[in-house]
């Protein structure tokens, strides 16, 4: 086999006959074998896509297994879980109500307590408020007493 176009170009190019044939064969030769790998090549994408797809089916089923064992272990802690909680609320129930009957026990004995606190509370907030005023009133008389020796001040020195 021997391409034609090439071995005329040769010839005119100045090429002897023996190497523009061998040129022309040679080259031939190398279309033969990029043919080849076409082919090849060709022939292992079509496998590797049956592969691929092949792989892809299977992950989907070990997917949909992983995800039907994963619904039944939801399922199984959802029931536990629920159980759980019932038993839970049942025993929270129990300690409050036996907590509400303790505190009710202390509450009555703060009852005098909480009493004499509000006492205490109200002088307390009574002397603050009588405090407040006098500070009120005190850094008024301050206020007035700086102000009155700027004054002074100022006139003595300017």
């Amino acid at each position: 086999m021997l391409i034609e176009e090439l071995y005329d170009a040769l010839i005119e190019a100045g090429a002897s006959e023996a190497k523009a044939k061998a040129a022309a064969r040679a080259i031939a030769d190398y279309e033969k074998r990029f043919g080849g790998i076409e082919r090849e090549l060709a022939s292992l994408r079509s496998e590797f896509r049956t592969e691929l797809t092949e792989f892809r089916s299977e992950v989907g089923r070990n997917f949909a297994e992983v995800n039907r064992q994963f619904t039944e272990f939801r399922s199984d802690v959802e029931t536990k879980f629920l159980e759980l909680r019932s038993d839970m609320e049942r025993k929270f129930l129990e300690f409050r109500s036996d907590m509400d009957k303790q505190f009710a026990g202390v509450d009555k004995q703060f009852a005098g307590v909480d009493r004499q606190f509000a006492e205490s509370r109200a002088y307390v907030e009574k002397e603050f408020t009588d405090i407040r005023g006098t500070l009120k009133l005190h850094n008024w008389m301050m206020g007035t007493t700086i102000a009155l020796l700027t004054a002074m001040f100022l006139k003595m020195f300017y």
